[in-house]
């Protein structure tokens, strides 16, 4: 299996070869619109809409219902198609409007996450978050199921999450910290987490600000004296969302006396 990385580490897009036609792929993704369209639950989708600040195009259907058709996609492709088919596909399916059928192009994609190099993925991830995806639910399951596997297996990306961490696209930007939640929920690259929470201190969005605060929280589940410090050394720079994230699990005394003290600065 890492041979086979290795290979693939050295691999673009365009040398990828393709074992059907973009006919065949583009009628797979009708295919796959079409059933999801099928299953859509009117009712439902206008309770979801609340999760959405403006309005998002929802078919309604709950989560495990999408689980078992995009295993029952999975069972019919993972042993016949490769990356570069499954990128297409995805490709088409994050140009639909509704929500559930672009997350299941990304479903789908991350079933071939034993191909992902970053020559490869890295590009589309950018074309995709850059112009494709307009909301935090896609950016954030894109990061799940896509970058933070990327990343675990090339932590050599960092640099390309520093430069999100300034590009013009907010959701480059969010992707720049999320993709690092998985792991500094274990206590794995402590460091870097910290380091571009604060490369974020300065953003105006509210979504910037909460994503910093989730990856602060998760940084700090497996060491919280070292999030104290770092809440008080940085306090007054640090956005309050921000901070009301951070300390969520802290005991309520605590949190209390930190929302204080991160206001002032210390001596």
């Amino acid at each position: 299996m890492l041979a086979r990385r290795e290979e693939y580490a050295m691999t673009t897009m365009n040398e990828l070869i393709r074992c059907c036609s973009q006919a065949e792929i583009e009628e797979r993704a009708a295919m796959i619109a079409s059933d999801l369209r099928s299953m859509g639950d009117g009712e439902r989708s206008l309770s979801m809409q609340r999760y959405f600040k403006e309005s998002t195009p929802l078919l309604g259907i709950d989560t495990a219902t999408l689980r078992r058709y995009a295993a029952s996609q999975i069972d019919e492709l993972q042993f016949g198609w490769n990356l570069a088919e499954a990128i297409s596909l995805c490709d088409e399916l994050v140009g639909e409007p509704e929500i559930e059928i672009r997350g299941m192009g990304i479903q789908i994609l991350a079933a071939f996450e034993e191909e992902f190099c970053p020559r490869v993925l890295i590009p589309k991830a950018r074309e995709w978050l850059d112009g494709r995806f307009d909301n935090w639910a896609l950016v954030d399951s894109f990061c799940a199921q896509a970058l933070s596997p990327l990343f675990e297996n090339y932590p050599s990306i960092e640099p390309t999450l520093r430069k999100w961490c300034h590009a013009e696209s907010l959701w480059l930007r969010r992707a720049s910290l999320v993709t690092l939640v998985p792991f500094a929920r274990e206590g794995e690259f402590l460091h870097f987490s910290y380091d571009i929470a604060k490369e974020h201190f300065s953003s105006s969005e509210d979504l910037i600000h909460k994503a910093t605060g989730w990856l602060l929280r998760e940084a700090g589940k497996t060491d919280m004296r070292r999030l104290r410090t770092y809440l008080l050394e940085h306090g007054p720079a640090i956005p309050r969302t921000a901070v009301r994230y951070a300390i969520e699990r802290y005991p309520a005394k605590e949190r209390k006396q930190l929302l204080q003290r991160t206001r002032m600065k210390l001596p």
